[in-house]
């Protein structure tokens, strides 16, 4: 997005950084109008207490110095309102910090929940691609103050505006000259601070894909997926070294700005103390020529700091107000990203099922010519692949690693759109569907399937969220996987946490989360169900449990499965022997035996060391 350190500086890029501004207080006024409209007020107040409390100072210190001993009802009057007029700022800055706290809880957690939302909405793409995970990083990051700071420096603005036109206005009318050098002077310094603020920005977008690495060395350091390999091959050292190394480079960068911001803070600093004690000196004397009274000899020094305080911080707030447009542009980039998912970019109608009012159905499958390459590459993963398979039959896709296996599922799966060549559902091209309605037909227990560190109800009911509070069907699905006796038996049953995540969670062994999944995916009800190497972590007597179920439930439907055991493939009505992306061999376990080419080889060469060792 920048190029260089130039392409944040320049003023095209600032005066972009604010269209975001209608977005960003549609927002908050979506958010909770009671909270928003109280806090604007509040502000509004609250840029008027400085001049008031310039104006009751200066009428208890006139009423002291020029009525002692004689007029005690004056003073006493004075000292009231002073009184009062703190306990009732005191109150109305109770109730803003109350309103405001409120408010920018409500707004963190909608702008959380609307980052999950587009994530959600992702296709695997996306998730594959370093650019949107640096976006998501941004976008996860600025998430929690970075809207809410754009409110609060508007309002500052706000308040600030009207503290400084009334106090302007007070001092006016002693010295012109004095209010016009406190409001020019921070207008000076103003490039200098916009610059640092600017080349800060520029650093922390920067690093992005660096807090990335950093976060997965934590994780690798911190989560129990990885603690075996880390404490067995000893890499908590040298990943801690890494991180090390990393932080180091972030302070540096911080220190490198800090420095840059100290020097330049040191210089105008010096000039405003000056600037301040000259005017100071003018009214120091003019009191002491009793050219005004000691009150507004107070009020003119209140007055005199208050001003260039005041300039200060909307010069600031003016700064910071650019900054955090820029962090939060990286928000909304996110947020109105497209999204690569084939499902979340089509809604077209399904085709009438055969009869009215009868609910969809996958009747078949077939691929014509179909060619696949991954986004930003070159090589094809998948080549011209031709095959049909319908319902009432299974098919085993057999072959060794990288010949295009999981490529194959991701695209049954509709995880890719762009492929060359056909995809027909029923005789219909693919893309003539409701794809959202066609991936509700599918079910699939993926290679890396998921864990979920929740209950034994959640990690099944996944599967079809309509049934999560179905029992009997949730133990009909555990039991065609051959999990219902293990879930019976527990004391707290399907509400039994798994995993070690959180308290009181059961782990379960590899083979048994696996069958969880597969129950996941036989509770679905589909039409095709797809098992991406479902032998992986059984034992052979759980591997032909799980085909029997999986023959069983795909006797009417359709199933797919993918396994680097040729033993397995003997489940399938046929075979599918894939190379180098390509369909090399396709029919039954007998005819492939009796051609003798590549699925004979490498299931012979499979099974040799279990002859020899017989």
């Amino acid at each position: 997005m920048y190029a260089t350190t130039e392409d944040v500086f320049s003023l095209k890029t600032v005066i972009q950084s604010f269209r975001n501004w209608p977005k960003i207080f549609r927002l908050f006024w979506t958010v909770e109008k009671g909270y928003f409209i109280t806090i604007v007020i509040l502000n509004i107040i609250q840029g008027l207490f400085p001049v008031g409390m310039l104006y009751v100072t200066q009428e208890l210190v006139n009423a002291v110095s020029t009525g002692v001993g004689q007029d005690w009802d004056t003073i006493a009057i004075s000292f009231l309102l002073f009184l009062s007029f703190i306990l009732v700022k005191q109150l109305v800055t109770l109730l803003q910090n109350y309103v405001e706290g409120l408010f920018q809880s409500l707004l963190a957690n909608r702008l959380r929940e609307m980052v999950l939302d587009k994530a959600s909405t992702l296709g695997l793409a996306d998730f594959e691609n370093a650019e949107v995970q640096d976006q998501l990083k941004r976008a996860q990051q600025e998430t929690s103050y970075r809207p809410y700071q754009i409110f609060v420096l508007v309002l500052s603005i706000l308040s600030g505006g009207i503290s400084l036109v009334s106090t302007s206005l007070f001092l006016f009318f002693w010295k012109w000259w004095v209010v016009f050098i406190l409001i020019l002077f921070p207008l000076i310094s103003f490039y200098s601070y916009f610059r640092l603020s600017q080349q800060e920005f520029y650093i922390h977008w920067n690093r992005a894909e660096r807090e990335r690495k950093g976060w997965y060395i934590s994780y690798l350091l911190t989560h129990d997926r990885a603690f075996k390999e880390v404490q067995i091959y000893k890499l908590g050292p040298y990943l801690i070294k890494h991180f090390r190394d990393m932080i180091a480079q972030f302070f540096y960068e911080d220190k490198k700005i800090a420095t840059s911001r100290l020097k330049t803070s040191l210089v105008f600093e010096c000039l405003t103390i000056a600037m301040i004690a000259f005017m100071s000196f003018i009214a120091i004397k003019a009191a002491f020529l009793k050219e005004i009274l000691l009150g507004n000899l107070v009020s003119y020094l209140q007055g005199i700091t208050l001003t260039h305080s005041t300039s200060q911080s909307l010069m600031h707030s003016l700064i910071g107000l650019s900054q955090h447009n820029m962090y939060v542009e990286q928000l909304f980039l996110f947020l109105d990203r497209d999204s690569s998912d084939p499902v979340k970019q089509q809604k077209v109608a399904i085709p009438a099922a055969p009869r009215q009012n009868e609910p969809f159905v996958l009747e078949s499958i077939e691929f014509v010519n179909v060619s696949f390459t991954y986004p930003e590459t070159e090589r094809l993963v998948l080549q011209n692949l031709s095959f049909t398979i319908k319902k009432g039959e299974s098919l085993a896709i057999v072959g060794e690693n990288g010949s295009g296996k999981t490529t194959l599922v991701k695209l049954l799966t509709l995880l890719y759109k762009d492929y060359e060549g056909q995809i027909l559902i029923n005789g219909t091209d693919l893309k003539a569907f409701d794809l959202d309605v066609i991936r509700t037909k599918i079910g699939v227990v993926f290679q890396d399937f998921m864990q979920y560190e929740m209950s034994v109800r959640n990690n099944v009911g996944f599967g079809n969220l309509a049934l999560l509070q179905h029992d009997d069907k949730l133990y009909h699905a555990l039991e065609q996987s051959g999990m219902r006796s293990l879930a019976e038996g527990l004391e707290e049953g399907l509400d039994t946490q798994l995993g070690k995540w959180f308290a009181d969670g059961l782990q379960l062994s590899g083979g048994q989360w696996q069958r969880i999944a597969i129950a996941r995916a036989f509770l679905r009800n589909a039409d095709l169900y797809i098992l991406d190497e479902p032998s992986a972590s059984l034992d052979p007597l759980a591997e032909k449990e799980v085909f029997d179920a999986f023959n069983l439930l795909t006797k009417e439907r359709m199933g797919i499965f993918i396994s680097h055991r040729y033993s397995s493939a003997q489940y399938a009505d046929r075979i599918m022997v894939l190379d180098q992306g390509r369909i090399v061999e396709f029919g039954t376990h007998s005819e492939l035996i009796r051609l003798q080419q590549k699925y004979a080889s490498l299931y012979n060469l499979q099974a040799s060391p279990f002859v020899v060792h017989s």
